[in-house]
Formats: structure tokens, C-alpha cells, sequence
């Protein structure tokens, strides 16, 4: 099922500018990365908050083998992804549909995280393939914030500039050009005290991230 499926599917009334946009904008792109969810050391922790990172806000809605995301970012873009897997990677469809239009799927009351987002080089790790790494921490915060705007979301974000209210996992993604390494867990840039894949086999570690994700840093 590709994006122009999913599209078929909206609510033309509702987001008939949400559709054409898309259509209009749509880009293609392969992901290949290392994820896996980790719980840092308190010495990790403060290594985390003295990094600079970008906030933004991911509305999350699971469709049939795979996943549509709408990301809402503080420089005013709003993006609507579909991902699906392929054998040696991720396909991502892309399309920039414009911060109000959507702002609209953060109202209806989709799963949706606050995101604290850390990006660094991967430094000797580049030599077998790295190309950056994506440290995801999560805001807990409590409810639902009302979010209208893009203003309305600009002064959310500055009111948690400094906050480090976060959940205990983290999640942490290596974007690779080649699979080269056998696991990131020995290479990671933070102390952690725990790990567990980014998509783990075992039921266990599955329901401690199905309800991490999707309850207790849920927005």
C-alpha cells in the first residue's frame, strides 16, 4: 500500500488540502539504520542533557505493513510520512502538507510524542558505513496539551526548553550507507544500564515498549 492509497482513504472534506498538497509534494527515500531503545546510567543521562537538540511533535497512525507519521517541527513544516519495510531497508514517502493542515491530525487525538530529537556524527563509526546518529528522548507530560497554532506550539516548546522531564527509555537509531556492524550496543556515545532491540522478539520486552509508546510518554 503506497501513500497515494493512504491518501484515498482521508476524509476529502476534512483534509482535501491535506490531499492535494501531498500529492504535489510527495519524495521517496531509503532508510537503512541500526534502533534500539536504551535506558542511560544517571551519568548517562546528564551526557544527554548537556547535547543540543531539536523538538518536535509526531502524530502517529498504523496502517496495514507499516506506519503514517505527520511530523510538526518548530521551523513551521509539517510533513506527512508513510514508512514501509523492504528486504534491505525502510521506503519512506514524504510529503510536506503545510504546519495547520497538519495540526489537524494532532487534534483528532491521534497517538502522538513530544520529541527531544539529539543528532550526532558518528565519528570513527563512519568507516564502517555511519552516517549520523538520531537519539530520541521523550517529554512525559501530563494530558493532552491544547495546541491551536503553530504559535501555540512554538511557546509549548519554549516552556519545556529547559525541562528534563523525560521517559527512562530512549531511543536511539545509527543511519547507515551499509550493515557493517553486528549490534550498537558496545558502540554507543552514552552510558546505559539497559538495552533492548528496536524491535525485540521476545514478549516481554515487547509489552515494556508497546506500553512505554503507547501510554506513558503519550501526549
Amino acid at each position: 500500500m503506497g501513500l497515494f492509497d493512504i491518501l484515498k482513504n482521508l476524509d476529502e472534506q476534512q483534509e482535501k488540502e491535506v490531499i492535494t498538497v501531498a500529492r504535489e509534494s510527495i519524495s521517496t527515500e531509503k532508510e537503512r539504520e541500526y534502533c534500539m531503545w536504551v535506558k542511560p546510567t544517571e551519568e548517562g543521562w546528564q551526557w544527554l542533557f548537556g547535547q543540543t537538540g531539536e523538538t518536535f511533535l509526531d502524530v502517529i497512525m498504523p496502517v496495514v505493513n507499516g506506519k503514517r507519521r505527520v511530523r510538526l517541527s518548530t521551523d513551521k513544516t509539517a510533513v506527512l510520512t508513510l514508512k514501509r519495510q523492504a528486504s534491505d531497508g525502510r521506503i519512506e514517502e514524504n510529503s510536506d502538507i503545510g504546519f495547520a493542515s497538519g495540526l489537524t491530525f494532532y487534534e483528532d487525538g491521534n497517538l502522538a510524542h513530544l520529541v527531544r530529537r539529539i543528532k550526532l556524527e558518528p565519528g570513527e563509526l563512519a568507516e564502517q558505513g555511519a552516517k549520523h546518529w538520531d537519539i530520541d528522548l521523550f517529554f512525559k507530560l501530563a494530558g493532552h496539551p491544547v495546541i491551536e497554532s503553530q504559535a501555540g506550539f512554538e511557546d509549548l516548546v519554549n516552556e519545556l526548553r529547559d525541562s528534563t522531564t523525560f521517559g527512562e527509555w530512549v531511543k536511539v537509531e545509527l543511519e547507515v550507507e551499509r550493515f557493517e556492524l553486528t549490534s550498537i550496543k558496545d558502540v554507543l556515545p552514552f552510558a546505559v544500564e539497559d538495552a533492548i532491540p528496536g524491535n525485540p522478539s521476545d514478549a516481554e520486552s515487547q509489552l515494556v515498549i508497546s506500553n512505554y509508546w503507547d501510554n506513558e510518554t503519550r501526549i
